[in-house]
């Protein structure tokens, strides 16, 4: 209301501390001061809604050991060697799904942020749920979707079944060393602990408020939350593993994303798409190659890409294991076959069930 708008900017330009009359630093219910009244405004416009007492439904506690900002600046933010064409158009790519994935996923976290507030240099984290990570996984299939369109100029002339195929085997190899990355850079002290966005995470501690959004009887959300330390500790772990002992350089991230997308060699898909791959693979090791002589560290080229097919292997057989753990939540009735990610593990092309129905009426 304008009087806490009025409230609120004359307090922020206020130069002597506040202070709550409360013996516990703050008020225990609704804000009756000074202090707890702006910090629970501040909270607001800043996204941060888990303040006590304050925000939308029940409030979960934050973990003193883990971040509750994150910074978007230190993602690949800085330009690369215009001679190395198909890792820049992937940097600028990334880049630019980063902006429009981390604006959708602050719009929907926190729709009482101004709009203006997704292009700020930190921006709040949250534990993820699986409202959040069904949301923000189908905000992230048509991201890759335009990231593909952008950096792989045959993607746009495929047909939609090749099209779905490649998104579909690409998205938690994605997933898994996005995340990988992001706590290298950022996070390298932080362990079992995975981002299941670009602005919500899981941690040991957030485990259970996973499924606070979804009425589940005991035994199976302890089930369930069992099984995802489990995939935390053992699975993503041994992902965030093989990048932090490459200690991978943003270039060698950005190689990674295309050996992903095109790792289909060993798949059942047709010969076009295959070779496709064995050129765009031979595209970016050139490239590679290319940077390392640069860099002056050409001698080390091979162990190198020996490395970073080794991540691709491990990110390989992590995707492998998902559909398992999926099927398992999906029996505990965790998921249900209209849960993104399970539609994800799944072999249907989007619109086959419509069409092929259209076609027997």
């Amino acid at each position: 209301c304008r009087a806490c708008k009025i409230f609120y900017r004359r307090t922020e330009k206020r130069k002597r501390p506040l202070n709550c009359r409360r013996i516990m630093g703050k008020c225990s219910k609704s804000p009756r001061c000074k202090k707890c009244r702006f910090e629970r405004i501040d909270g607001l416009v800043k996204g941060r809604e888990d303040w006590e007492g304050g925000g939308r439904g029940t409030a979960i506690a934050a973990d003193a050991n883990l971040p509750m900002f994150v910074e978007a600046s230190r993602i690949c933010c800085e330009s690369l060697d215009t001679h190395l064409h198909l890792l820049e158009q992937a940097r600028v790519s990334y880049a630019t799904m980063s902006i429009s994935r981390r604006a959708a996923e602050l719009s929907e976290l926190h729709p009482g942020r101004h709009p203006m507030c997704a292009f700020d240099s930190h921006y709040p984290l949250k534990p993820a749920t699986i409202t959040s990570l069904n949301y923000s996984m189908r905000v992230l299939v048509s991201a890759l979707s335009e990231f593909a369109s952008n950096v792989f100029e045959e993607f746009n002339d495929l047909s939609v079944q090749n099209k779905w195929y490649l998104i579909k085997n690409f998205h938690h190899p994605f997933w898994t060393l996005e995340s990988a990355y992001r706590v290298l850079t950022q996070f390298p002290h932080l362990r079992h602990f995975h981002f299941m966005s670009l602005t919500t995470y899981l941690s040991d501690s957030s485990a259970s408020s996973f499924m606070n959004l979804t009425p589940r009887t005991p035994r199976a959300k302890e089930d369930a939350r069992d099984i995802l330390r489990c995939i935390l500790h053992y699975d993503t772990q041994r992902g965030h593993d093989a990048v932090r002992h490459a200690d991978i350089s943003e270039e060698e991230f950005l190689a990674l994303l295309i050996l992903s997308f095109w790792n289909v060699e060993n798949t059942t898909t047709d010969d076009s798409l295959i070779s496709l791959a064995v050129r765009y693979r031979a595209r970016v090791l050139g490239e590679l190659q290319e940077y390392y002589r640069r860099k002056g560290v050409e001698e080390e080229c091979a162990r190198r890409i020996g490395q970073l097919m080794g991540i691709v292997v491990v990110l390989e057989d992590l995707s492998f294991n998902m559909p398992m753990h999926l099927e398992k939540f999906r029996l505990l009735n965790v998921f249900d076959d209209n849960t993104t990610m399970y539609q994800l593990s799944k072999n249907c092309v989007p619109g086959t069930r419509t069409a092929n129905a259209e076609e027997a009426t």
